[in-house]
């Protein structure tokens, strides 16, 4: 099988002040990046980035980091709209493959071991999701998800901030638990919780 990605990477973090595709994580990379470099080692070609807000810095970063020759950017022009046009602006460029995974900058839990899982598990042909527990304890069933060609049509005509959660929710949809824990890089609350969890435990100073 051959399943693309199309990395959301459009969003202009308004809630975090900054963009969120290009916050450094302890070793300086950026997220898109680390992202990028997570879809590709876990299997997904061709890898598609959708840009929109910050546009030519994320660009400039993905061409910094010597990962632009891997990736197809594609311009949002509505990406203020919502996700749903950045996911439909990505499923528009992929090119024939049996299935594409949708996957966000901001989770910075996903690495590619987690993809790798993803698209073992889609190899039957259904929907694939990841779930994790929420901060407020609930079970949520989302992306990264793995979603077959036939629900292109329906990724293609989405809007505003619908994803692919409806979808993602029907029965029969595989799901492949988030194991490195979960945190979406929204708010600086968010953004210093994840730097902690990245800091080296500190030795006991006698």
């Amino acid at each position: 099988m051959t399943i693309a990605a199309v990395l959301l990477a459009a969003g202009a973090s308004r809630r975090l002040g900054e963009p969120k595709q290009l916050l450094q994580d302890a070793e300086h990379v950026p997220t898109v990046v680390r992202m990028v470099q997570a879809l590709r080692d876990g299997g997904c070609a061709p890898v598609i980035v959708v840009l929109g807000a910050a546009a030519h810095e994320v660009r400039h970063t993905l061409e910094e980091h010597g990962v632009a020759r891997w990736v197809q950017c594609v311009l949002n022009g509505q990406w203020s709209e919502g996700m749903g046009t950045s996911i439909a602006a990505g499923v528009a460029a992929i090119p024939s493959c049996d299935g594409v995974l949708v996957a966000a900058c901001d989770m910075p839990s996903v690495d590619a071991a987690h993809v790798g899982a993803l698209l073992h598990a889609a190899r039957s042909g259904g929907r694939v999701a990841s779930t994790y527990v929420s901060d407020d304890g609930r079970c949520v069933r989302g992306i990264p998800a793995v979603l077959p060609a036939q629900d292109w049509p329906v990724l293609r005509a989405l809007r505003g901030e619908t994803g692919a959660r409806t979808l993602l929710a029907s029965d029969g949809t595989i799901t492949v638990p988030l194991s490195n824990g979960h945190f979406d890089l929204d708010t600086p609350t968010d953004v210093a919780q994840w730097r902690r969890s990245l800091a080296p435990p500190r030795r006991d100073e006698h």
